[in-house]
């Protein structure tokens, strides 16, 4: 054994010297580089699954976001599958595209299994493009996959914009010391000062902080600086700072007082912005603007994979499986459920994927809400007075089987909804209605709710998953079309709010009036029931004690749909009225 050993140690001090060569009279030792030998033999049968996940799952790499190619190779054959190269290549050229290098494998065997993972990034300065990857899995004996292609598109980074929108003076209440209180700054007078910024770009101002400075040595100022947070597309956010000229200001005009907001990339940032404040008048009254995101320059596709073998198999993003639910610990033996999904009309655009959304929502009904009396209606199902002979407190269909005070009632829609020619009024419709009768055959939101609460249900949750735009749902892959020829309408409804009186009635509608509800491709549902039924699998528990309050879910569905939404094809802001801490569903 010692003999062993000795003769160990002699070959392994002696191989570094086969290497050494001598250079300028020195001497360098090269790495030794062991190729392996390949002997052709039977051949290999490989099989290959990809898959591909960016980091916020949206199918999309935008600017700064990094993603994962993995690549699972399987010998399925009797021979070795010999000096494989992975590679990943670009057909278009973008310095801020980076892929990484390809992998060798030296061999695969019957039965075995190789995972490869490819890191893939966009730089801050991404260009928008679509990117047609070529996936080559080579081998050395000629044995290759046959190609495969990523269509993967990136995004460029889009720029937050932040703007000062407006300011008040307080003189009056406590830290403050006036010496007249009329709205308006004198010198020697300590005042509080409410400045109102609003992000008016295309993306969200991340960390976001403000400064507010001074270059008059004699005008005081306390809390000139701060955090904001993250400030999303059109949103608008408040600070207060306090501001003191002393009697030696006499500047005319416009103050020296000037507002910095920065965010973490520097990026849409206010510069030195000089405030509107002056002394002894009144500043002007803030603007606020709508902003919606520029629907055009974010209309991008989704990756996917190409491929024509039998052997490959692919998968993008970690989209959920909605269609399968777990039952709950949830039982509710006197609740009833009214589904109603209308894809298919007589006279308008389909909205695409309401049907499916009722026959998935029926699902979750069933098994999470714990609700045995589901009754689900869709295209043909939904017309003529469908709504009436349901909902009518009088001679429908409900009131014969809602008990006063006892039964829980839920309802589902998914459809079209539609606006009167003045905004002034949104209609739920059937799939036979004609817009030329839209005060006739359209059902009134408010009589809905004001049925609904006649009723006298124990309680009444409704999950609306339309919008009243008056155009139909759109997604990634389908255009949407205006339903009732009538441009730039803004939906100015009354809509009466039972929720303020009756704690038990909740309501969670799937955008603002006036946005449009998307459909989601992946799901084949829209894109509100989809992030619905993930936050009822248990994705919503935000404090993980196993219950699902409509605060959670409401949160949950609201930031996924907002965030998913602006990568599609324009913002989506889900809505919620009612009781936050009603528990929906315990498991």
């Amino acid at each position: 054994m010692r003999n062993l050993a000795i003769l160990f140690l002699a070959i392994l001090f002696t191989l570094p010297a086969l290497s050494q060569k001598v250079i300028s009279g020195k001497s360098q030792i090269t790495p030794i580089k062991l190729t392996p030998e390949y002997k052709r033999g039977i051949p290999p049968n490989l099989f290959v699954k990809y898959e591909f996940q960016d980091k916020n799952s949206n199918g999309i790499l935008e600017a700064n976001e990094t993603a994962n190619l993995n690549i699972e190779i399987t010998n399925e054959g009797k021979g070795p599958a010999q000096g494989l190269f992975v590679k990943v290549s670009d057909n278009i050229f973008d310095k801020e595209f980076f892929i990484e290098d390809g992998t060798e494998i030296a061999f695969i065997y019957p039965d075995q299994k190789v995972d490869v993972n490819i890191s893939i990034k966009a730089g801050l300065n991404i260009k928008s493009a679509e990117h047609k990857l070529e996936i080559s899995v080579s081998e050395h004996f000629g044995y290759d996959m046959d190609p495969a292609y990523l269509i993967l598109s990136t995004l460029k980074f889009q720029e937050p914009e932040l703007v000062f929108s407006g300011l008040d003076i307080v003189d009056a209440g406590q830290g403050t010391g006036a010496i007249e209180e009329d709205g308006e700054l004198q010198a020697g007078e300590l005042v509080k000062v409410k400045l109102v910024i609003q992000n008016i770009g295309q993306n969200i101002s991340k960390q976001t902080t403000y400064k507010i400075e001074s270059t008059d040595n004699n005008i005081y100022i306390s809390d000139g600086q701060g955090n904001l947070g993250d400030i999303s597309i059109g949103e608008v956010k408040e600070f207060w700072i306090s501001l003191s000229p002393n009697k030696r200001v006499t500047t005319q005009g416009k103050l020296p007082v000037y507002l910095t907001v920065t965010n973490d990339y520097y990026r849409g940032s206010l510069k030195e912005f000089q405030l509107p404040i002056s002394l002894n008048q009144k500043p002007p009254e803030p603007s606020i603007v709508e902003v919606k995101p520029d629907i055009e320059s974010l209309k991008q596709q989704v990756a996917r994979f190409e491929y024509n073998s039998n052997k490959i198999t692919a998968n993008v993003g970690s989209i959920i499986d909605i269609r399968q639910v777990a039952p709950s610990k949830t039982q509710r033996p006197d609740a009833i459920a009214i589904i109603i999904g209308i894809e298919k009309y007589e006279y308008f655009a389909p909205a695409p994927y309401a049907a499916n959304d009722a026959k998935v929502m029926k699902e979750y009904f069933r098994n999470v809400l714990g609700i045995q009396k589901v009754y689900i209606y869709t295209n043909d199902d939904v017309s003529g007075f469908f709504f009436d002979n349901n909902f009518d407190p009088n001679f429908g269909e409900l009131q014969k089987a809602i008990v006063k005070g006892q039964t829980d009632l839920f309802i589902f829609y998914s459809g079209h909804g539609m606006p009167s020619k003045d905004g002034s009024t949104i209609y739920l419709f059937p799939s036979d209605g004609r817009i030329e009768a839209l005060d006739r055959q359209g059902y009134d939101l408010n009589k809905l709710y004001n049925n609904l609460e006649a009723l006298g249900a124990k309680s009444v949750t409704i999950f609306m998953d339309a919008c009243f735009t008056g155009d139909s749902r759109a997604s990634e892959q389908i255009e949407t079309k205006n339903l009732v020829s009538m441009k730039g309408i803004r939906i100015q409804a009354k809509v009466v709010q039972p929720w303020l009186s009756n704690p038990n009635f909740t309501v969670f509608n799937s955008s603002d009036f006036n946005e449009t509800s998307l459909g989601f491709d992946p799901s084949e549902t829209g894109l509100f029931t989809y992030y619905l039924c993930a936050g009822l699998q248990g994705n919503a528990d935000a404090n993980a004690d196993n219950k699902i309050t409509a605060g959670e879910l409401q949160d949950y569905v609201s930031a996924q749909v907002m965030e998913t939404s602006i990568k599609i094809r324009g913002i989506q802001t889900p809505q919620f009225y009612g009781n936050r801490e009603m528990i929906l569903s315990e498991y």
